[in-house]
């Protein structure tokens, strides 16, 4: 088997010779969203910068001048119309010099004969793509109907990309040519149908594709200056590995947390100028540095993502406890970027700990009240949170990172859930009973986190959930049972006293209650309440709905 594989950009490809769609290739496929993609990541691309759009595969010879497309044919259609568009744009805005450099080298072309034949030639049967698009404007044929998916997916592409083009200056028009021209692609050319079918099968294998993380691994890796007798990074990589349990959202919450906030699509990319900004001189200390960094906040991730009282210790319990709740009991993944940002500047001692639990506060009742709670998507928080870590990243001094972090505090305490969607989701989302426990879990943290605050923030013993009105009575006296499971009918105690009250009535639990635990919030409901009926229930639950929302975070 005979195969070449050369590395370059589309400007060169389009110009080696003439690409044959055969009839037996599946239809132009690609919707206006893939387009967009591929658009998107040219308009990030600075000017001069290459941008790799994987690999194709022909069947002819490198030193001729006619392939067979075998895999790439969407992207090299999709490349066409966009060359056709920008042709045509330049034409209609009287830049004829500027179409002709587009249309008479990578669009048509002439042979020996002096024959002109497109860059492009599709076998399918339709002759759309020729008639509609790559036909200069005064010979395109309007006459000539898409029939099928494929001729019609074209069609419309060609009106979305002339619409969006059609809105640029002449100058960015050109930039946006140069652009398209600079993608970069693999060329694999292999003589013989069979052996190019072969190559297409095992470069696009069922294995499993290489993640964002693999590729920066291998940039890594590449640029690292090894010594003899020390296995690094090898070493340093394992670490971080073990740090982040293989999660694939650690390279971007790493990345926005220092850099910016970027796609997958855009991250390698980003990560490479990345290394070069750190170290010009591409001596591998760029790597090293950026190595550096990834295995430090890998740590404070595992810190994050698999919090435990061990790790934090009894000294910074409180900022373990709030972090606990945001990831582990609310599950929120989108403050990742923000919270390493803030626990790296707490652990380097650039900002202060009493900020460190402002911040964490704010947010825990923020996601507590908008999604625990209410069930609200966090749109765009994403992008809050990045933008922030960011910032925190670049303030230089201890007061300036302050001021970022009150400014955190305003915009989600902004975004808040009123008090009145808060209320009108609290019965559906905080109850229990020992026949449905899906939401003990967020009750006992709700009941946990008021006796904390009343009870000078100490940890509590082995705790459990106490029904005042028992699940089980022989004379039902409530004229509404769902009461029962309701909070305002729950409250903390010590296991031990819980398990001794049993099903007693309410004032044989008042006297044991008062006289054996040491739980404030258990004494207070019993200390306020001479009986406990419906209007009791519903009084305390108005009073906690307002301790939820508002006074337990002060």
């Amino acid at each position: 088997m005979k195969v070449d594989a050369q590395g370059m950009p589309i400007r060169k490809l389009l110009t080696d010779g003439v690409y044959t769609i055969p009839d037996y290739q599946r239809e132009y496929d690609w919707e206006t969203e893939q387009i967009n993609e591929l658009l998107e990541d040219i308009n990030e691309i600075d000017n001069n910068e290459s941008y790799f759009i994987g690999h194709m595969v022909f069947e002819g010879k490198r030193d001729g001048d006619s392939f067979t497309v075998i895999d790439g044919q969407q992207r090299i259609t999709t490349i066409t119309i966009m060359l056709c568009c920008l042709r045509d744009i330049f034409y209609a805005k009287g830049e004829i010099g500027l179409g002709d450099g587009i249309n008479d080298n990578y669009i048509f072309c002439k042979d020996v004969d002096n024959t002109t034949s497109a860059r492009l030639i599709n076998k399918m049967p339709y002759p759309v793509l020729q008639a509609r698009v790559q036909n200069v404007p005064k010979n395109k044929d309007e006459n000539v109907l898409p029939n099928k998916n494929g001729e019609k997916k074209i069609i419309t592409a060609y009106d979305h990309i002339y619409n969006l083009f059609n809105e640029y200056s002449t100058d960015k028009l050109k930039q946006l040519r140069d652009k398209i021209l600079n993608l970069e692609t693999v060329s694999v050319v292999t003589e013989g149908i069979s052996d190019a079918c072969t190559i297409f099968m095992t470069l696009n294998s069922t294995g499993k594709d290489l993640t964002p993380f693999d590729l920066v691994k291998s940039l890594i890796f590449s640029k690292y200056k090894r010594t003899p007798l020390i296995n690094e990074p090898d070493d340093t990589w394992k670490k971080i590995n073990d740090n982040i349990k293989q999660n694939s959202k650690f390279l971007n919450n790493f990345f926005a947390s220092r850099y910016k906030k970027v796609s997958d699509r855009r991250i390698f990319k980003e990560v490479e100028k990345t290394i070069k900004s750190i170290n010009p001189d591409d001596n591998g200390a760029g790597a090293k540095e950026f190595l550096r960094q990834m295995l430090n906040d890998s740590e404070i991730y595992k810190l994050i993502n698999e919090p435990s009282q061990d790790q934090w210790g009894k000294k910074d319990y409180d900022i373990y406890e709030s972090i606990f709740a945001i990831i582990k009991q609310f599950k929120i993944q989108v403050s990742n970027s923000f919270l390493i940002a803030l626990i790296r500047d707490y652990q380097d001692n650039k900002i202060k700990k009493n900020m460190c639990l402002k911040v964490l506060l704010v947010m825990e009742r923020f996601h507590f009240v908008n999604n625990a709670v209410c069930s609200n998507r966090s749109s765009g928080i994403d992008l809050l949170y990045a933008k922030f870590a960011h910032e925190l990243y670049n303030a230089g001094t201890k007061q300036d990172k302050h001021k970022i972090i009150n400014k955190v505090c305003e915009d989600l305490t902004e975004r808040i859930a009123d008090i009145s969607d808060f209320t009108a989701n609290v019965d559906s989302k905080l109850y229990y009973t020992k026949s449905d426990e899906k939401q003990k879990e967020l009750v006992k943290y709700v009941l946990i986190k008021m006796e904390r605050k009343k009870n000078n923030h100490s940890i509590p013993i082995a705790t459990s959930i106490e029904h005042v009105y028992p699940e089980t009575s022989q004379n039902m006296t409530l004229e509404n049972p769902d009461l029962i499971k309701n909070i305002g009918n729950l409250v903390l105690l010590e296991d031990n006293i819980n398990s001794k009250i049993g099903n007693r009535n309410y004032l044989g639990k008042k006297n044991y209650v008062l006289e054996k635990s040491k739980m404030i919030t258990a004494k207070q409901l019993f200390n306020t309440y001479n009986k406990w009926e419906d209007s009791e229930i519903s009084q305390r639950r108005k009073e906690l709905i307002n301790e939820m929302y508002q006074t337990m975070w002060e």
